[in-house]
């Protein structure tokens, strides 16, 4: 009985293993920001133990376009979308499957938003959190924990479209 208890598990551990959905993250340059927020989303993966493998990569071009889920980071600018990153957005096709995650440092706030697709002038699902990475208190973690777990409920809703 515990032998098929044990191969039930190892079986299912496999699935998840075989199966767990790739998701590309996208950021243009190796910012700080950039880094900080990409470690930042596969600590939180792997700690909320999510089926989620997480792909990193600098070009917008290495995209197929056919990906259920794409988050791209825009970071470096007080506000706004980088241009390339808008170029990509306007040009797109798959807009859907498309999570912007706007990394602004806005002076010492601490801020987290989500903004649908439909109420968006790219036509994507949107967050924007703050770049605070070096005070750890827990106002800031907490922001980062919110914007993590929209971003990994938002994966979640998109690969099941």
């Amino acid at each position: 009985m515990m032998k098929r208890v044990f191969m039930l598990l190892m079986c299912l551990m496999i699935s998840c293993a075989v199966f767990a959905a790739s998701v590309p993250v996208v950021y243009l340059d190796r910012s700080s920001t950039n880094l900080e927020a990409s470690s930042y989303i596969k600590k939180q993966a792997k700690s909320n133990k999510l089926p989620h493998k997480f792909t990193f990569t600098s070009d917008l071009n290495s995209l197929s376009g056919d990906e259920k889920v794409v988050v791209i980071l825009n970071s470096g600018l007080s506000s706004g979308t980088d241009p390339r990153i808008s170029s990509y957005l306007n040009s797109s096709q798959n807009k859907q499957a498309i999570i912007l995650v706007n990394l602004y440092s806005i002076g010492k706030n601490i801020l987290m938003t989500s903004v649908s697709s439909a109420d968006t002038a790219s036509g994507v699902d949107e967050i924007s959190a703050a770049t605070q990475w070096k005070k750890r208190d827990s106002a800031i973690q907490a922001m980062h924990e919110q914007w993590t777990e929209e971003l990994f409920r938002l994966i979640q809703v998109k690969q099941e479209l």
